[in-house]
């Protein structure tokens, strides 16, 4: 899906530069800043088809496909304009409670979690969808949904996840 929708891009930016500069060219009334303007939507064009926006890094996924595999965690966790896995599984937990915010943005992402950590997941979605492990989903609200027993003398892990304007599927390894 990531090579289509930068390739479609890419060619919508190519072709609007284009016949800004067409019309600019062949109009013969040469404006400085439409010249501008189409150059830079052409230049912004071959970026974005040679893959040259994207970016990834450990908290990050942004306009590409990617994977992050946690093993120390950190607060936070964000997929925008793209597709990602946030991969929990392998987050232990020692008597202390560890906050993680995991946001999806005109993306689609899943979040792997162990099931034998205790984990409170406190799920909001505004035009988007949050499927949680037991596949139920919420749409334009809020819900918490535990995994395991949680006491606060006993460490466990606490996941704020939202979707806006995608999808997020949080599911646990058997």
């Amino acid at each position: 899906m990531r090579l289509f929708g930068g390739v479609f891009m890419g060619i919508i930016f190519l072709t609007v530069g284009i016949i800004l500069l067409l019309n600019s060219i062949f109009n013969f009334n040469i404006n400085i800043f439409k010249l501008t303007i189409g150059i830079l939507i052409v230049l912004f064009g071959v970026f974005i088809l040679f893959n040259g926006f994207s970016f990834q890094d450990s908290r990050n996924i942004v306009f590409r496909e990617g994977v992050i595999k946690v093993s120390e965690v950190q607060d936070e966790y964000n997929i925008v304009f793209a597709s990602g896995i946030v991969d929990l599984s392998k987050v232990k937990i020692e008597n202390e409670v560890k906050k993680i915010e995991v946001n999806t943005i005109f993306a689609e992402g899943k979040v792997i979690l162990n099931p034998d950590v205790p984990t409170l997941i406190k799920a909001s979605s505004a035009f988007g969808e949050l499927e949680l492990p037991d596949r139920s989903s919420v749409i334009f609200s809020s819900q918490n949904y535990r995994i395991g027993d949680i006491s606060t003398n006993q460490g466990y892990l606490e996941i704020k996840a939202s979707a806006v304007f995608g999808k997020l599927k949080l599911i646990t390894t058997n």
